[in-house]
């Protein structure tokens, strides 16, 4: 049989056979890491994305069944899957969460979720909860790198296509499953991905429905392979299956894993800024240049942006924003903003409500510029460089390889600290941070303490 044929299989036998006894401390400190960038993530998400928090925790927080999972900030408790629902859509409303390169999208919010939510009700041992997260990374970035960029042109979602698979695949870990097992719950997880990737063109305020609907996609189809539920044999690679329905050329190889490679959790950038990532080259760029260029709209011709194609499709659309939600994906706003305020934060986000002229006359002279050379994964390249003509025909330009946050240039453990107490100040106090961030990193790792350090907010919302 070719491995176009078996591919579903040969990586359910993969994760079942994966063994996080063998991790190494590296590995498993890549685990707590994003554990803690979550929490972070969620918290701010919770803060800012009110209106459809508000409406998701009225809709799921009257939901009947075992409550035996927690929900972040409010005390509350529900059933593994609407918790895993109501977390992930936390996750992802501040766009602060991580994301890798290769998986074209964000791992960790569409699987912690679920893992944590289902870890919790079935009282996991840490091993399971960290192979589980492990595995669940892996399965997201081999997934979409078999059906990326096709997906996403073809107008899907990869946090809610990918997700769903890379969710169910995690759970279907943390219960400890068996290969059969795995792989049906990974084809019920493909049976019911889905997720519209216009939200990044109107209504951005529910964009965290598509890893919501992938975490709780991988709670039940975990639980229901395991009560010996049957799905379909081919997932992927069945004439009526995934890679047909989500992309015109699917590579199927790239689902077996090469032996020794690095796992994929490495791989993940950490973000500083609320946007898409996609805007996170430009606002880099922007907060040097406006660092050490005083910046005066009537001075400035012309400012021009290069960057990846993938990122002026996808941010390159809205030049002026009319709220919060639509500045997460204009990369204009965004460098506007850099070059005035030296960074790129939630202030930002919500000054997009009310743009100044000045602003306004930044993003007007600004122009999006296309170029292949600005992407290559084999050369872990994903950056753009920006170019201000004055005036008086002089010009300065900044150039960045790759953003802040990615594993080339990566973060030090104070700037994570620094980003946990900035998403995290209007939820818990200094002294709430510092127990939950060595709840996360000491040994044993203990997510009982976790949820119960998390779940409450020391503010009211």
């Amino acid at each position: 049989m070719e491995i176009a044929a078996e591919s579903s299989v040969l990586l359910a036998d993969w994760i079942a056979g994966f063994d996080a006894d063998n991790c190494s401390v590296h590995d498993l400190n890549a685990v707590r890491l994003r554990i803690l960038d979550y929490i972070s993530s969620a918290a701010a998400g919770w803060t800012c994305n009110r209106t459809y928090n508000e409406a998701v925790d009225v809709l799921f927080c009257a939901d009947g069944g075992d409550a035996h999972s927690s929900v972040l900030f409010n005390g509350k408790k529900l059933p593994a899957s609407a918790a895993a629902y109501v977390n992930a859509t936390y996750g992802r409303g501040a766009d602060m969460d991580d994301g890798q390169r290769r998986a074209n999208g964000p791992p960790g919010v569409a699987l912690i979720p679920a893992v944590l939510a289902l870890a919790e009700a079935e009282n996991s041992a840490p091993v399971d909860i960290f192979a589980a997260i492990l595995v669940g990374y892996e399965t997201y970035v081999r997934v979409s790198m078999a059906v990326q960029p096709g997906l996403l042109h073809r107008g899907f979602h990869g946090t809610g296509a990918v997700g769903a698979i890379a969710a169910s695949a995690a759970c279907a870990k943390l219960l400890r499953l068996d290969t059969a097992e795995i792989h049906n719950a990974i084809s019920l997880g493909a049976v019911q991905a889905s997720g519209l990737f216009e939200v990044s063109e109107s209504g951005q305020s529910v964009k965290p429905i598509n890893p919501a609907n992938a975490c709780r996609t991988g709670v039940e189809s975990a639980l229901l392979a395991r009560a010996g539920v049957q799905a379909p044999e081919n997932p992927f690679e069945g004439v009526k299956g995934f890679f047909h329905a989500f992309t015109d050329e699917a590579k199927p190889e790239c689902l077996v894993r090469p032996e020794n490679a690095p796992l994929a959790i490495h791989e993940c950038y950490f973000k500083l800024s609320p946007a898409c990532r996609h805007t996170h080259p430009s606002i880099d760029a922007g907060v040097a240049l406006g660092r050490r260029t005083k910046i005066e709209p009537e001075k400035i011709s012309q400012i021009d942006i290069y960057t990846y194609p993938n990122a002026a499709f996808v941010t390159g659309k809205i030049a002026l924003p009319k709220n919060s939600a639509e500045a997460k994906f204009s990369m204009r706003y965004a460098l506007a903003m850099a070059l005035q305020r030296g960074h790129y934060s939630f202030q930002e986000l919500e000054d997009a409500q009310c743009i100044s002229d000045q602003t306004r006359s930044l993003v007007e002279k600004m122009h999006v510029i296309p170029e292949e050379k600005y992407e290559c994964a084999q050369r872990g390249i994903r950056g753009g460089r920006v170019v201000i003509h004055f005036a008086d025909g002089s010009e300065d330009g900044f150039d960045v390889r790759v953003p802040r946050g990615d594993p080339e240039n990566p973060l030090t453990q104070e700037e994570l600290l620094d980003k946990m107490n900035t998403c995290c100040c209007g939820v818990f106090d200094k002294e709430q941070q510092k127990k939950i961030y060595t709840c996360i990193m000491k040994e044993p790792f203990d997510l009982s303490e976790l949820m119960q350090l998390s779940s409450t907010a020391c503010t009211v919302h």
